[in-house]
């Protein structure tokens, strides 16, 4: 990590955009694997089509 003298204030920002950025990543990702679990099997194409 860096080392860098900083407020309080600063390192309460630093910490909350650092929650937000994990909290969209995670939001993404199950996004990203519901849409998977929710493909119907009357939908699927040969894959020698």
């Amino acid at each position: 990590m860096l080392e860098y003298t900083a407020t309080a204030d600063v390192k309460r920002g630093l910490a909350r955009a650092h929650e937000e950025r994990a909290q969209v990543l995670r939001t993404m990702l199950a996004w990203v694997f519901s849409r998977r679990r929710v493909a119907t099997p009357d939908l699927r194409v040969s894959r020698w089509a």
